[in-house]
């Protein structure tokens, strides 16, 4: 084979590996962006929504998480609830009580989905969400559907949690939960064992084919960014900001898929890039929209 034909053919090949990787980055930044818009949307109101999420809290028509929304303490405080619930789940794991590990999880499907469709919908946005909670238990082994499912379960508790924090006490929390997420990788790896341990029952992360592997994206890779920039527009920065805070997370997921594709054999948190790019992107819209 003359040295043309080579070139030519190690040239077709790399075209289609990076065929392989296109669709799912593609996939990623789709299921990525209707999250974070879905929690802007419900947030924020208008376009069908009369009032947001935040507008909502600050009424008193939702509970708030935490009653002191400007301290601190309330980023620890919800960070100590995400420990505690952590902890249940790796116990119902290690004594195998599956029932309640499938009531457990089934309820916070449906308190996300059921606050996401209420928002959008109203009441009828209830029935909306259980019909879904039901094809979600039938078809739990179905990616696809899954995927479909999470993707308007995550908007509503991210909503809620940032309606719940102003800027700082968010921000502090996405500083440990990342934190967090490494330690738990690189440590302890029990998000690892947590994520293996309930995809049976019913997943509580995005799940992306690449070639013959399977990335995983967990709900709080996705919930975090929507508390950010929920919490944002709470502290009344414009809408503007909580975008650019988006595509700035956007950004740091996408440097983590390219990374992660070039290292195959290596499991990596994703929040932290995530979380950094969103930081940056608030600090630059800040500059852009004083």
């Amino acid at each position: 084979m003359s040295q043309g034909m080579e070139d030519s053919c190690l040239q077709r090949v790399r075209i289609m590996m990076k065929m392989n990787y296109l669709k799912p980055l593609l996939l990623t930044i789709l299921i990525y962006l209707i999250v974070q818009g879905l929690g802007l949307w419900i947030s924020h109101g208008g376009f069908g929504v009369k009032e947001g999420v935040v507008e909502k809290v600050e009424r008193g028509e939702i509970q708030p998480v935490v009653q002191n929304p400007e301290r601190v303490e309330s980023s620890i405080q919800i960070f100590l609830y995400i420990i505690i619930v952590t902890i249940m789940l790796l116990f119902l794991l290690r004594y195998k009580f599956e029932l309640i590990i499938k009531i457990f999880v089934g309820m916070a499907f449906l308190l996300g989905l059921s606050f996401t469709f209420w928002n959008l919908l109203g009441d009828i946005g209830i029935l909306v969400a259980v019909l879904l909670l039901v094809i979600g238990i039938w078809q739990r082994k179905n990616l696809l559907v899954m995927n479909i499912i999470l993707i308007f379960t995550v908007p509503g508790i991210g909503s809620w949690l940032g309606a719940s924090l102003s800027l700082i006490p968010a921000l502090v929390l996405l500083i440990i939960l990342s934190i967090y997420d490494i330690i738990s990788v690189f440590g302890t790896k029990h998000m690892v064992k947590l994520a293996d341990g309930v995809k049976g029952k019913m997943p509580l992360m995005f799940t992306i084919p690449v070639e013959k592997r399977i990335l995983g994206l967990g709900t709080g890779d996705l919930a975090l960014p929507v508390v950010f920039s929920t919490s944002i527009i709470k502290s009344n920065y414009s809408l503007m900001n909580s975008v650019f805070a988006v595509i700035g997370g956007l950004i740091g997921l996408i440097f983590l898929f390219i990374y992660i594709t070039k290292r195959r054999d290596i499991t990596l948190p994703a929040l932290p890039p995530i979380a950094a790019g969103m930081i940056l992107g608030f600090c630059v819209s800040i500059f852009i929209y004083i």
